[in-house]
Parts: structure tokens; sequence; C-alpha cells
């Protein structure tokens, strides 16, 4: 597992075919910035995207403003993602 302090250090960090998740606190940066990081990283199919959007929902497989009350989904999201970090 690795973590990277903003955009530009997950930039240096992305290879295609290392990572199986990847975690982006969308808060933070412009939605350009973060579209333009997923287009480049979705270079490999394997990958999973999922953002950090904060309460009530903290995590979503969709961006943000595609965000629903998709309560089985988001739980699905959140044991894959339990099951991910225990493993790490």
């Amino acid at each position: 597992m690795h973590e990277a302090e903003n955009l530009s250090g997950a930039r240096l960090l992305w290879q295609p075919n290392v990572y199986d998740l990847v975690m982006l606190d969308v808060r933070r940066y412009s939605p350009g910035d973060v579209l333009e990081f997923c287009e480049r990283i979705k270079a490999s199919p394997r990958e999973r995207i999922v953002f950090l959007v904060g309460p009530p929902v903290y995590l979503s497989p969709t961006w943000p403003e595609e965000v629903t009350a998709r309560d089985e989904e988001l739980r699905q999201w959140a044991e894959a993602v339990k099951r991910f970090l225990a493993a790490a």
C-alpha cells in the first residue's frame, strides 16, 4: 500500500498494472485536476477508483456529482475497502 500527499505525488507513484484500488480525496482538488488524473490511470483496466467525498457517504465509486442514495452499493464498497486495508 502506498500513500501520496497530493496529486503530484500520486502521479509519481502511479504505474500501470501495479495498484488494484486508488482512493482519491476529491475535496482538495479542482474537478479538472481529478479528472485528468483519473483519465491517466484509466489506461490500466484493473485499476478501481473510489472517491473520498466526505459525509454522509464518505466513499463513492462514481464521480461526486453522481452520488446518489445507493446504500447497498456503498456498503459493498465499504466492505471491499475494509478487506483491502486488512490484507495490506
